[in-house]
């Protein structure tokens, strides 16, 4: 009986391994064809459009950043095509990379976008599908229900359409949801009927994302054997497509379940695979979640100084998802105040300008009576005196002057108004460059120091692994890294940058306080972007701690109570200084 067991066991696990080459290389096949067909086709038309978007849409799930360089090439040839349904799919595929990488923002606006084409284009299939795509930013964000609102109107659209393959993934992610708010007996119902549509169609992708799926639902509900079979069942499907993405939540999963089990050291590989995996996508949310089983995993081994670094490189990503989306919000609040502080401008001048023209009725109905008057006096002047009708005609010379006067005034309120409306669109395309150049420029900073805190953390892993004469080099290049972290950071281009969006904003710190040093400056105008404590201290070169004493020494030169926060106190600062009524 064992033997057959056996037997039964390495015959199942040669026939994954062949299903697993042989998918494998079908989805190769496909890349190459594409690719190949990409280089031969160079006309500039709409079949080259299609080609590029199909290979954006095929690496999403191998590569999302090289999807998104498809998607945008297609794009720009879409546009100069006029070709709607290819601007619309390049928009999706740029959208569905987006969000693969974290980017939720941009993922969003670019699926709504393609969302008003393909309704223009009443294109049904694409709008199911935008709108699967736009439920999976909404969940990811933690909008349950926004999320699925259009995951159900999408499922019903594939359902009615025929179309198995989307209805599959539809049901995945309504099962996420209930997985989510742990009503874990409908997220079962809706991960097997995915698995039963893929299998039904033959669907590789579908047969590994259900089996993962699956995995974590039994992971939650503490079946962790269970896990772990599901788990290795997805694992040659994703092998095929080459899902980096799957195979990174297949790896952390599977070094959940072995760290629920005590077995760290299997933990800790498996979570290693699925760090390498998540670092080859570039998905910052799925590094976060593995930095932190990591940390939780070396603590429990007892390698404390492991699970400091891995607790590092956790907080700097969770501060940077956390953070990058808190500045694009300031940003977009901030242009929206200044819009609306031009509307209300805006709005005045057109108030003005009504009252100018009502005037010119008033002047019109005057110059209309006074010409009646005129005309009748004239009539009876031929008929009294010669002396009347000279009188008549100076009169009517005084009315062709006011007439005159009135189409001068006239005229020049008119070019008043063109002036008017030119200076607002020109007052709105500064501030929108300003806006995005000092969002540009406060990015750069973080992704700029992010990238040097990896490289830093990379150099140090290597040293531990690497012979003394490497590691004295290994020591070189550390001390370089460690040199750019502590340069100047452009501060004069970036003052130069925000002086433009938040005007006059040093010269009021300095009136209210005089004795306020260079750093200090840049500290509260880092704290007006609200950054956190550590992109604080990047941009300004010095330790966490550090920040902290000069934040201490700002609110005692600011004389600020004990309980009032510092941005509070800048923001209301600015406000009431661009408040005439407080400010009197």
């Amino acid at each position: 009986m064992n033997n057959l067991m056996k037997y039964l066991t390495i015959t199942l696990g040669l026939q994954l391994i062949l299903l697993t080459v042989t998918l494998a290389d079908d989805k190769k096949n496909l890349l190459d064809s594409l690719q190949q067909r990409l280089q031969q086709h160079s006309a500039a038309d709409t079949v080259r459009v299609d080609i590029l978007n199909k290979l954006g849409y095929e690496f999403w799930i191998v590569d999302p950043h090289q999807s998104v360089q498809y998607g945008k090439e297609a794009l720009v040839l879409a546009d100069s095509l006029n070709y709607p349904a290819g601007l619309a799919m390049a928009r999706r595929v740029m959208g569905v990379a987006n969000w693969a990488q974290g980017n939720y923002e941009d993922g969003l606006s670019l699926l709504m976008e393609s969302l008003v084409q393909y309704q223009s284009l009443e294109d049904s299939l694409g709008i199911a599908n935008v709108l699967l795509n736009m439920g999976l930013i909404y969940s990811d964000q933690q909008s349950h229900e926004e999320a699925l609102t259009y995951y159900e109107e999408a499922y019903h659209t594939f359902q009615n359409l025929g179309n198995p393959e989307r209805q599959m993934h539809t049901a995945i992610h309504i099962g996420e949801l209930y997985q989510a708010e742990q009503n874990y007996t409908q997220a079962r119902q809706y991960f097997n009927q995915a698995l039963q549509l893929s299998d039904s169609i033959d669907y590789t992708y579908g047969l590994g994302t259900s089996y993962l799926h699956l995995g974590q639902l039994a992971l939650a509900t503490g079946k962790l054997d269970q896990a772990s079979d599901y788990c290795y069942q997805a694992l040659p499907y994703q092998e095929a497509q080459q899902d980096g993405h799957g195979k990174s939540l297949t790896y952390f999963t599977l070094g959940s379940v072995e760290q629920s089990k005590g077995n760290y050291s299997k933990a800790e590989k498996h979570l290693l695979h699925a760090l390498k995996k998540a670092t080859k996508v570039r998905s910052r949310q799925n590094r976060r979640d593995v930095y932190l089983a990591l940390k939780q995993v070396a603590e429990a081994q007892g390698s404390y100084q492991q699970a400091l670094e891995y607790h590092e490189y956790f907080y700097a990503l969770q501060d940077s998802l956390l953070n990058a989306e808190k500045l694009r919000e300031v940003v977009r609040l901030e242009s929206r105040y200044e819009l609306e502080k031009q509307e209300q401008q805006l709005l005045v001048q057109q108030q003005s300008m009504e009252l100018m023209q009502q005037e010119a009725r008033i002047q019109n109905f005057l110059r209309n009576g006074l010409l009646i008057g005129m005309i009748t006096l004239g009539l009876m002047g031929y008929l009294i005196t010669s002396r009347q009708r000279l009188k008549i005609q100076k009169n009517k010379e005084l009315l062709d002057k006011n007439q005159e006067v009135f189409q001068s005034r006239q005229a020049l309120a008119q070019a008043e108004l063109e002036n008017a409306q030119l200076k607002q669109k020109e007052l709105t395309h500064e501030l929108e460059y300003k806006n995005k150049e000092l969002t540009s420029y406060t990015i750069n900073f973080i992704q700029k120091n992010e990238l040097m805190e990896e490289l830093k953390a990379g150099i140090q892993q290597l040293k531990r692994q690497a012979k003394p004469e490497v590691r004295q080099q290994l020591n070189t290049l550390s001390r370089m890294v460690e040199q750019n972290l502590h340069i100047d950071r452009e501060w004069e281009d970036f003052k130069r940058h925000f002086e433009e969006v938040h005007k006059d904003f040093f010269t009021q710190l300095k009136s209210r306080c005089p004795e306020l040093s260079t750093n200090e400056l840049k500290l509260c105008a880092l704290l007006k972007l609200n950054m956190s404590m550590k992109e604080m201290a990047n941009v300004l070169g010095i330790s966490p701690d550090s920040v902290k004493t000069a934040r201490y020494r700002l609110r005692k030169k600011l004389g600020m109570e004990r309980d009032e926060k510092l941005l509070d106190f800048i923001i209301d600062m600015e406000q009431n200084s661009d408040n005439p009524v407080a400010s009197s």
